[in-house]
Protein backbone atom coordinates (compact mmCIF):
# COMPACT_ATOMS: atom_id res chain seq x y z
CA UNK A 1 0.00 0.00 0.00
CA UNK A 2 1.41 3.30 -1.27
CA UNK A 3 0.28 6.14 1.20
CA UNK A 4 -1.67 8.94 -0.46
CA UNK A 5 0.52 11.30 1.75
CA UNK A 6 3.03 10.38 -1.17
CA UNK A 7 1.34 11.74 -4.10
CA UNK A 8 0.58 14.90 -2.36
CA UNK A 9 4.20 15.31 -1.42
CA UNK A 10 5.58 14.05 -5.26
CA UNK A 11 3.66 17.35 -6.11
CA UNK A 12 4.81 19.28 -4.10
CA UNK A 13 8.71 18.67 -4.98
CA UNK A 14 8.08 18.48 -8.22
CA UNK A 15 8.98 15.01 -8.57
CA UNK A 16 7.17 11.89 -10.55
CA UNK A 17 4.84 10.22 -8.43
CA UNK A 18 6.05 6.90 -10.15
CA UNK A 19 9.41 7.11 -9.88
CA UNK A 20 8.59 7.99 -5.43
CA UNK A 21 6.16 5.16 -4.93
CA UNK A 22 8.36 2.67 -6.81
CA UNK A 23 11.39 3.54 -4.75
CA UNK A 24 8.98 3.95 -1.74
CA UNK A 25 7.69 -0.18 -2.54
CA UNK A 26 11.09 -1.36 -2.95
CA UNK A 27 12.52 0.01 -0.06
CA UNK A 28 9.54 -0.60 1.95
CA UNK A 29 8.47 -3.63 1.07
CA UNK A 30 5.14 -2.64 -0.31
CA UNK A 31 5.04 -0.78 3.06
CA UNK A 32 5.71 -3.85 5.33
CA UNK A 33 9.77 -3.16 6.81
CA UNK A 34 10.02 -2.73 10.27
CA UNK A 35 12.01 0.45 9.20
CA UNK A 36 8.85 2.07 7.80
CA UNK A 37 6.32 0.33 10.71
CA UNK A 38 8.14 1.41 13.43
CA UNK A 39 10.22 4.17 12.97
CA UNK A 40 8.05 5.81 9.67
CA UNK A 41 11.55 5.22 7.43
CA UNK A 42 10.35 5.15 3.99
CA UNK A 43 14.50 4.30 2.68
CA UNK A 44 16.83 3.29 5.00
CA UNK A 45 17.51 6.79 5.56
CA UNK A 46 20.51 7.47 7.82
CA UNK A 47 21.18 9.69 10.73
CA UNK A 48 24.75 9.00 11.39
CA UNK A 49 25.55 5.79 12.01
CA UNK A 50 22.33 4.32 12.53
CA UNK A 51 18.69 4.55 10.88
CA UNK A 52 16.46 7.82 10.86
CA UNK A 53 13.32 7.86 13.17
CA UNK A 54 10.24 10.39 11.77
CA UNK A 55 7.12 10.80 14.12
CA UNK A 56 4.78 10.18 11.37
CA UNK A 57 4.78 8.61 8.09
CA UNK A 58 4.75 12.07 6.38
CA UNK A 59 7.60 13.61 7.66
CA UNK A 60 9.76 10.28 6.76
CA UNK A 61 8.38 10.83 3.26
CA UNK A 62 8.74 14.77 3.19
CA UNK A 63 13.02 13.52 4.36
CA UNK A 64 12.73 10.54 1.39
CA UNK A 65 11.29 13.77 -0.90
CA UNK A 66 14.00 16.64 0.22
CA UNK A 67 16.83 13.57 -0.66
CA UNK A 68 15.12 12.84 -3.94
CA UNK A 69 15.10 16.84 -4.63
CA UNK A 70 18.84 17.46 -3.43
CA UNK A 71 19.74 14.71 -5.80
CA UNK A 72 18.00 16.45 -8.75
CA UNK A 73 19.33 19.59 -7.94
CA UNK A 74 22.89 18.63 -8.12
CA UNK A 75 22.14 16.86 -11.60
CA UNK A 76 21.24 13.39 -10.91
CA UNK A 77 18.47 13.53 -13.30
CA UNK A 78 18.04 9.72 -13.92
CA UNK A 79 17.32 6.53 -12.05
CA UNK A 80 20.27 5.16 -12.39
CA UNK A 81 22.34 8.15 -11.12
CA UNK A 82 19.74 8.26 -8.18
CA UNK A 83 20.28 4.40 -7.02
CA UNK A 84 24.21 4.26 -7.32
CA UNK A 85 23.98 7.08 -4.47
CA UNK A 86 20.76 5.92 -2.88
CA UNK A 87 21.60 2.26 -2.71
CA UNK A 88 23.88 0.31 -2.26
CA UNK A 89 22.54 -2.67 -4.43
CA UNK A 90 22.07 -2.95 -8.01
CA UNK A 91 18.48 -2.19 -8.18
CA UNK A 92 17.95 0.21 -10.97
CA UNK A 93 16.26 -2.33 -12.93
CA UNK A 94 13.65 -3.11 -10.49
CA UNK A 95 12.85 0.24 -10.14
CA UNK A 96 12.31 0.87 -13.61
CA UNK A 97 9.93 -2.41 -13.40
CA UNK A 98 8.15 -1.34 -10.44
CA UNK A 99 7.59 2.37 -12.34
CA UNK A 100 6.03 0.19 -15.22
CA UNK A 101 3.99 -1.55 -12.91
CA UNK A 102 2.73 1.31 -10.85
CA UNK A 103 2.26 3.55 -13.99
CA UNK A 104 -0.32 0.67 -15.48
CA UNK A 105 -2.16 0.35 -12.55
CA UNK A 106 -0.97 -3.28 -11.42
Amino acid sequence: MVPVALLDLAEEYNISPVYAAAVFVLETGWGSSLAWLNNHNPAGIRCGDRYCSYSTATDGLRRMFEVMRDYYSNGLTTVDQQRSLWSEAEDTEQIVQLMIQLAEGR
